[in-house]
């Protein structure tokens, strides 16, 4: 058995577009069979275990000063999620759109750094097969796409449509300094509802179609 982790934000939890309700910070979710993760275990098969570890509101770095919600913090979450799910053959990362919120105002260069911290602690920890580093796969995120909602105006401005977009080009960088897979998901999911932030069914799809030719590849060799 092959174990993938998919460790990311809304756009991997499956985040319903424009189902957000604010009193209790919560959205409608898609089900198992729609989110990006559940078409991947179907298309990679029996052979391999895709584990869910999405979470709305996941940064890669920050803790949450507005609503002051529990672990959002990418970086001190994941050597918890790693171990909970031992042993691990490829850790899947999809992180960054948080980090652009207005609470946080990251550079892309800050969300990067944390995003390497990241890779730098699974190559360095011994909890894929046999005590070895399991192998990562970094995905840039769609940028997200500004939208007049009321929803949107509260998270996001034009300084945060723009820190996403540049994300690609510094993961891209990242990717082949550290030796990691990369895909961008920018070329692949360019799919949105009502809200400018979240994926929809056709973009999960598309998504976990791309993941699935770049998994089934590298695990051919």
């Amino acid at each position: 058995m092959i174990n993938i982790l998919c460790y990311g934000d809304s756009n991997t939890w499956g985040n319903i577009a424009g189902s957000r309700n604010i009193e209790f910070m919560l959205a409608k979710r898609f089900d198992k069979n729609t989110r990006w993760t559940g078409i991947l275990q179907k298309k990679l098969g029996n052979e391999f275990n895709v584990i869910e570890a999405g979470l709305n509101g996941r940064n890669t770095s920050f803790d949450e000063t507005r609503y002051k919600r529990p672990s959002r913090n990418g970086l001190s979450t994941l050597p918890l999620i790693l171990e909970m799910n031992y042993p691990l053959d490829l850790v899947v990362i999809m992180l960054g759109t948080n980090d652009s919120i207005i609470d946080f105002k990251a550079t892309p260069r800050q969300t990067t750094d944390a995003i390497q911290k990241m890779i730098q602690y699974i190559k360095n920890c011994h909890l894929g097969p046999e005590f070895t580093a399991p192998h990562i796969l970094l995905i840039s995120p769609v940028p997200i796409q500004k939208i007049e909602s009321e929803d949107f105006n509260l998270f996001f401005d034009d300084e945060s449509i723009a820190n996403t977009k540049a994300l690609a080009k510094y993961y891209a960088e990242l990717a082949a300094k550290e030796g990691c897979d990369f895909l961008n998901a920018a070329e692949i999911a360019n799919f949105r509802l009502d809200d400018g932030i979240h994926l929809d069914k056709k973009g999960h799809s598309d998504l976990a179609n791309a993941i699935a030719v770049k998994i089934q590849s590298f695990f051919s060799k």
